[in-house]
């Protein structure tokens, strides 16, 4: 433990060690999720002009892969500079950057320049890039093993709130008069209040104060994987987490397309499903942080990503009913709607509770002389996820295929998944040798 962490009689949340790093991700989160969806719902739907592209809809798939290709590019050294570099001061320079390019953005609006706010976008994923390892290796730092789980709980619980009220903002005030001025201005608050809860973040050590920086991209990229692939129990949880971002990606994505050609409806029934799909994953992630007290919540992992595949084969059969019932489209005109509508949020929240757990153990697992840059090549990995996410969108745009079908295959997916997760269980008792964790409780109020 490379903090001393005193016996506090406040919960976690509530504690320096954590309320500044959550809050900064939160925000991050928000302001990302924010500019993201007002260009998804805006451009697509003519609010944000964007000229070189002849349909709107192909700027889709291109806004889904700028932030993780960004993400891609800079983790390889990102991850020597949470490594080599003290944390609290990592966290302050990145969220101050974040200020920078929330003004930008604010530019892009006033210009109503599609190809500015795309621009800022990408760069956003490169700020990202270096707060998200930063993030992740103090987690350990910061908190006992035993309370990683729910560290990573709550901290997905703020992720997806900040997700929803962004999808929600950007999606609605995109569509209003002066939408984009507005935008504006939230962006640039938000920005400005991570930035000042980050500097109370506590002093985090270095872990390899003495890293050599290597600065070709792939050979420390193979170099921070091979990391991964050797640390006992490391890989699996790495490569569940980028399957999680792969379906995140693609079913974000594909909402918009579904709503517009399947259920015939708005841009504000797109932001309303979005939405439920946030809520879910944040009751996810508090779940996830509820029910696994001094255990790893690995099982509820393989629960997670079995139910999830049940509820999203219930989508696609859900949707043949609700696109022919009464109501134009409208979720909340017919009960086959209102059905719909409740398993996009169960499904996000049995995601959430799918990785909350391997997160947790990427953490534990990973040593701390290299956990930064293992947990940079998770980042990689989810980058990586996330860009294949996105272009597999253009067997929706471009191929033809029924945005309603593209369930089946995300279906198809997650039980693929969820039957190795059981197999492994079974075949290897040991395969999730650290489900019960035995770490001294660190106060029981948290």
């Amino acid at each position: 433990m490379t903090l001393d962490i005193a016996r506090s009689r406040r919960p976690l949340f509530l504690q320096q060690r954590f309320w500044p790093m959550w809050t900064a991700l939160s925000l991050g989160a928000f302001t990302d999720n924010m500019l993201r969806q007002a260009l998804l719902i805006g451009i697509p739907f003519g609010a944000i002009k964007i000229s070189g592209l002849p349909n709107a809809d192909d700027a889709i798939p291109i806004i889904g892969l700028f932030f993780p290709l960004a993400m891609l590019m800079f983790s390889t050294i990102s991850g020597q500079i949470a490594e080599k570099y003290e944390t609290a001061s990592l966290f302050r320079r990145t969220k101050l950057a974040e200020v920078v390019l929330m003004a930008i953005a604010a530019i892009g609006f006033y210009l109503n320049s599609g190809l500015l706010l795309i621009i800022t976008l990408f760069a956003m994923g490169a700020q990202s890039a270096f707060f998200s390892p930063a993030r992740l290796a103090a987690m350990p730092k910061y908190l006992r093993p035993n309370e990683l789980v729910r560290g990573n709980g709550l901290c997905n619980a703020g992720l997806y709130v900040s997700i929803l009220v962004g999808l929600f903002l950007g999606g609605l005030l995109i569509a209003m008069p002066n939408g984009g001025a507005k935008i504006s201005v939230i962006l640039l608050v938000a920005s400005l209040a991570g930035w000042l809860a980050i500097r109370n973040a506590p002093h985090g050590a270095p872990n390899s104060p003495d890293l050599r920086f290597d600065w070709n991209p792939f050979q420390q990229g193979a170099r921070i994987f091979s990391y991964a692939f050797r640390a006992p129990g490391v890989v699996r949880p790495v490569l569940g987490a980028a399957f999680f971002f792969y379906t995140s990606t693609l079913v974000t994505l594909l909402i918009p397309l579904y709503v517009k050609s399947t259920l015939q409806a708005d841009e504000l029934t797109a932001t309303m499903i979005m939405g439920l799909f946030a809520i879910g994953a944040g009751v996810g992630a508090l779940a996830a942080a509820s029910l696994t007290r001094r255990r790893s919540g690995l099982g509820f992992s393989t629960f997670g990503i079995a139910g999830a595949a049940a509820l999203t084969l219930l989508i696609f059969v859900l949707t043949q009913f609700a696109r022919n019932a009464p109501g134009g489209g409208t979720l909340t005109a017919s009960a086959a709607g209102i059905a719909l509508a409740v398993a996009f949020c169960l499904t996000s929240a049995l995601m959430g509770i799918f990785i909350a757990p391997l997160q947790a153990a990427m953490q534990r697992r990973a040593p701390p002389a290299e956990r930064a840059r293992i947990l940079a090549a998770s980042n990689m990995a989810n980058a990586a996820a996330a860009i294949f996410g996105s272009l597999s969108i253009l067997a929706v745009t471009q191929g033809g295929l029924p945005p309603d079908r593209a369930f089946l295959i995300v279906a198809a997916l997650q039980s693929a998944v969820a039957a190795y997760m059981v197999w492994r269980k079974r075949r290897v008792p040991e395969g999730l040798h650290d489900d019960t964790l035995l770490a001294p409780p660190h106060g029981e109020n948290a």
